[in-house]
């Protein structure tokens, strides 16, 4: 354990926390924890996280200022749900990215399980750029992504990182029993 892996956790851990109580403050944390987390990663050789790590950075950006601005007239972005159809078309992106790139670490590079963290990967970004949106179906992937997330870092020897991930595995599904009564709270005011 590093004083950057307690740091980058720190991070990632109060985002999470904020992301569950629907906070907009999530992003701020999210940036300095992705930073840290990247240069982390890049020493694990886990370069599917190294990548995904830059992507969360400008996600942060973009959804920081979509939740605050995004919504009608320039307002708060609200949450809403996927269609059924798109809830398959994010299942589908998760399958083909995690393949796609799983095949390209486990080629190209000295990647340490490059399905299993090209999962992490792909999974990550399909939920980011849900929760972007403000999408009450990014806390299932989440969930998913945390759980495969727990071994992969537990076999690096990234153990307090894959505890924090059992952390961030509680939160997921808080955040979203928590955002599914947000939404159906605020779905009679849409209608």
């Amino acid at each position: 354990m590093t004083a950057l892996e307690v740091a980058g956790n720190v991070f990632v851990l109060a985002s999470v926390y904020l992301a569950r109580r629907n906070s907009v403050h999530t992003w701020w944390t999210a940036m300095i924890g992705v930073v840290l987390y990247g240069v982390m990663f890049y020493g694990a050789r886990l370069y599917a996280d190294v990548v995904l790590q830059a992507f969360f950075f400008g996600t942060a950006v973009v959804g920081w200022r979509a939740w605050l601005w995004g919504g009608a007239g320039g307002g708060e972005l609200p949450i809403t749900a996927l269609s059924a159809r798109g809830r398959g078309g994010a299942v589908l992106a998760v399958v083909v990215g995690t393949l796609a790139a799983g095949t390209l670490f486990g080629r190209f590079t000295n990647a340490a399980l490059p399905y299993a963290d090209s999962f992490i990967l792909g999974g990550s970004v399909v939920a980011q750029l849900l929760m972007m949106r403000r999408k009450l179906d990014h806390w299932p992937i989440w969930i998913a992504v945390d759980v495969v997330a727990v071994a992969v870092y537990a076999a690096k020897g990234l153990l307090l990182t894959s505890a924090v991930y059992v952390v961030l595995l509680v939160l997921s599904v808080q955040g979203l029993v928590a955002w599914r009564r947000t939404y159906a709270d605020a779905r009679p005011a849409l209608a």
